[in-house]
């Protein structure tokens, strides 16, 4: 009920893109980046993730409840490796029915706006293009006790959405030395967003 309060009074700005894409932003953006896609894209679906255990069923009862076209998929057990590339090549699959996919690079535990590879690979066997997503939010709490000192967006308060450059990923590419443009691109939108 909250989310949708806030949904209702908050204004939206910026470049809201209006695509199918891997929308990637650090895990702090999640709240607010939500936000944005059930005001601004609920025409798209999208599919994102969410932890396993009590976190997990909160996250995916909270996307079903929006209204939005949401599909929530559990993340594998944490050390999974295998089952952390089932799970990326899962997630891409779900680009064949239009759905956009919700990738955070640092989560889902950190460490903080450290990138990891998962949105490459999810880029890479979806054929989309990653597009880096930071906010701005004012008024706004931040949650100062949590590993992502996550961003929540108050009633009332003016969401800007900032677009970072797109980075694609070709079919059989080699994604070693791409963590490293995924990590400049996500650091390059954040910093425009701060400085709003």
């Amino acid at each position: 009920m909250y989310l949708r309060l806030v949904a209702r009074t908050c204004r939206i700005t910026g470049d809201v893109t209006d695509d199918q894409v891997v929308l990637a932003f650090w895990h702090e953006f999640n709240l607010s980046s939500f936000l944005v896609a059930v005001a601004r894209r609920r025409h798209l679906p999208h599919a994102s993730f969410s932890t396993r255990g009590f976190r997990g069923v909160v996250i995916g009862s909270l996307l079903r409840r929006s209204g939005a076209d949401v599909s929530v998929l559990a993340l594998p057990e944490d050390g999974d490796r295998s089952g952390a590339r089932d799970f990326a090549l899962r997630l891409a699959r779900l680009s064949r029915g239009g759905y956009s996919l919700i990738v955070t690079p640092d989560g889902p535990f950190g460490p903080r706006r450290v990138a990891k590879p998962g949105a490459l690979i999810v880029a890479r066997e979806s054929g989309l293009p990653i597009q880096p997503w930071a906010v701005s939010v004012r008024p706004a709490l931040r949650l100062t006790a949590r590993w992502d000192r996550q961003l929540v967006p108050l009633p009332f308060s003016r969401v800007h959405v900032f677009a970072g450059e797109r980075l694609s990923v070709g079919p059989r590419e080699r994604l070693s030395g791409r963590v490293a443009d995924l990590q400049r691109a996500m650091d390059e939108v954040t910093a425009q967003a701060e400085r709003r």
